[in-house]
């Protein structure tokens, strides 16, 4: 090694460092403010028990037998904290070539998950993000899961979770294009049809949406038993489906059935703070801290 190169790690070794303490600062300011979701400090709070979840075999393997979630689990965070470990819990080992829709893997907490280790991943979403992993051998499309741009029968497993929601809906805030602003919630079922295209016989589909009341927030919308039921027959036949529902309220995230989530609203507050811009604060939290979806359906398809 040379001394270039010796400077050269110590430089990177001293910028992680402090990158780090960043980090640690910016949870103990949101743990000492109240937790309140979406202020500062609350994605690394969020990611850092997620990661923690990811390296729990026992957490796993509840979520892969649909067991009863710990008491008080993910309270005050948003459905990633169910969604993430139900999709590694259930992702096939022999799935070497995976579609990302949506973008939901692209967070280097998620990427260096030994899941996805020597995997050949794709990620497609709208428009070029903060977070780019190309080092890691990850290919990035910038294009519309309506019209995807990618021969049929091509992917092992293809990933969609918290996407379908926003297809045909006002994504203007993703492309920072007039374009964006669109109202065509029927949409999702183009969409579906074409992860049905390009994915392999036998091939998973890993799909969630927010669930319960049906409602167009204009961002996205939040689907009911009607569109679910949409989305799957658009999918057309399968070999299998699986459906599994997890609900948020005071005591956190459990698993449930969809007949408990009926009546389950997106916490308002949030969507607000995303249409206005609005500073998240103690006097805008809805009660039971929820930090978005209070329900969301899991659906697994193989074909």
């Amino acid at each position: 090694m040379n001394i270039k190169q010796a400077l050269s790690i110590s430089f990177l070794d001293i910028l992680k460092f402090m990158l780090g303490k960043n980090q640690q600062n910016q949870v103990k300011k949101f743990l000492v403010s109240g937790k309140i979701p979406w202020t500062n400090g609350y994605q690394v709070y969020k990611f850092d028990l997620i990661k923690s979840i990811l390296k729990d075999e026992k957490l796993l393997s509840t979520f892969a037998e649909k067991q009863t979630l710990p008491n008080h689990f993910g309270y005050g965070l948003d459905e990633r904290c169910v969604e993430y470990p139900w999709l590694f819990s259930h992702l096939p080992e022999n799935a070497q070539t995976i579609l990302d829709a949506g973008s939901i893997l692209n967070h280097e907490i998620i990427i260096n998950q030994p899941h996805l280790k020597n995997k050949k991943i794709h990620i497609l979403t709208l428009a070029p993000e903060e977070n780019c992993f190309y080092q890691h051998k990850i290919s990035y499309l910038y294009d519309d899961l309506r019209q995807i741009p990618i021969q049929n029968n091509y992917y092992d497993a293809i990933i969609c979770l918290s996407t379908l929601e926003h297809i045909g809906c006002d994504n203007s805030h993703y492309t920072n294009e007039p374009a964006g602003q669109e109202n065509r919630p029927q949409d999702f079922i183009q969409a579906i049809q074409e992860l049905k295209r390009v994915l392999k016989p036998g091939g998973n589909l890993f799909l969630s949406v927010p669930y319960g009341k049906y409602k167009n927030h204009g961002l996205f919308q939040q689907f009911d038993r009607q569109l679910l039921t949409q989305a799957i027959q658009a999918f057309g036949d399968y070999q299998s489906l699986t459906e599994t529902f997890y609900k948020y309220d005071k005591n956190g995230w459990q698993i449930t059935t969809d007949q408990a989530c009926e009546d389950c609203e997106y916490a308002q507050w949030v969507v607000n703070l995303w249409q206005t811009g609005q500073t998240p604060s103690k006097e805008l939290v809805d009660p039971d801290y929820a930090a978005a979806a209070r329900a969301v359906a899991c659906i697994q398809l193989i074909i």
